[in-house]
């Protein structure tokens, strides 16, 4: 089973989540998203945590799958990514967002078009580890 980290606003939890039920050979391990789920304060005082479960678990992760939407802004994400790419861990991101920027081109980053074929990106990923 793959291990993907995900990485995008927290406000995308449900979404990944849901997805989770739907591709059942991917495992995905972001700890942000059990956090976000019961609900533990994004707060100075566990950001220190949060960030270093994070970085953590991008660099053990098989693949680092990032996603935004029109209109939001990737800050966060943006630094899970360089963190993924600092590790070797492939990076795959999900549209054209402009959050994307030039570093879409990084040879440690792959393109999908969308969720479906960010799936079929994973699982060639899947089979070649």
């Amino acid at each position: 089973m793959i291990r993907v980290y995900t990485a995008s606003k927290l406000g995308q939890a449900p979404m990944w989540r849901e997805l989770a039920k739907t591709w059942p050979h991917v495992h995905f391990h972001a700890r942000w998203l059990k956090h976000n789920e019961v609900g533990t304060p994004d707060t100075a005082e566990n950001a220190i945590r949060f960030w270093r479960e994070d970085i953590e678990d991008v660099k053990t992760a098989d693949v680092v799958l990032v996603y935004a939407e029109d209109g939001e802004h990737l800050r966060g994400a943006l630094v899970e990514a360089g963190a993924a790419i600092a590790f070797g861990v492939p990076v795959v991101v999900v549209g054209s967002h402009p959050d994307f920027s030039t570093w879409q081109f990084h040879a440690g980053v792959r393109r999908a078009l969308d969720m479906h074929h960010a799936g079929e990106i994973l699982a060639e990923i899947d089979r070649s580890t």
